[in-house]
């Protein structure tokens, strides 16, 4: 799995569907979707890619399961989150209200744990950039 080519092609599709949402809040002049636009660019598009970035630029292992963690959280966490997000803020009949809670809790948990682990990361690997050659 290239971790890197896979964070970075999350992140243009949250950054698709921000700007979608942004220009479609801006074009029916109403803020209701201001905090999971928000999200999805902060948290989808701008930490996706910040992760793409640090895996682009530090060296580290192929094999680390560290890693494989990290993006796995960051991805399910991410969706987790965002939509969870929606779910809870617009709380669709067919959704159960505390199905809605629960997971928009948990996707911002493994969110969480997402950034933590991103956190170990730095110092283990941040030493090492990689070599252009």
């Amino acid at each position: 799995m290239n971790k890197t080519k896979l964070l970075l092609r999350f992140s243009a599709i949250y950054a698709v569907i921000g700007t979608f949402i942004g220009g479609h809040m801006a074009g029916a002049g109403s803020h209701l979707f201001r905090a999971i636009h928000a999200h999805i660019l902060l948290v989808g598009w701008l930490s996706l890619f910040a992760f793409a970035a640090f895996y682009a630029l530090f060296s580290i292992p192929k094999s680390s399961k560290l890693a494989t963690l990290h993006v796995w959280t960051a991805l399910i966490g991410s969706f987790g989150l965002t939509a969870g997000m929606w779910v809870h803020y617009f709380n669709p009949e067919w959704i159960n209200e505390t199905f809605s809670l629960i997971f928009y809790i948990s996707g911002g948990t493994i969110l969480t744990i997402s950034f933590m682990l991103f956190a170990v990361m730095t110092f283990i690997f941040g030493s090492v950039i990689k070599d252009k050659k």
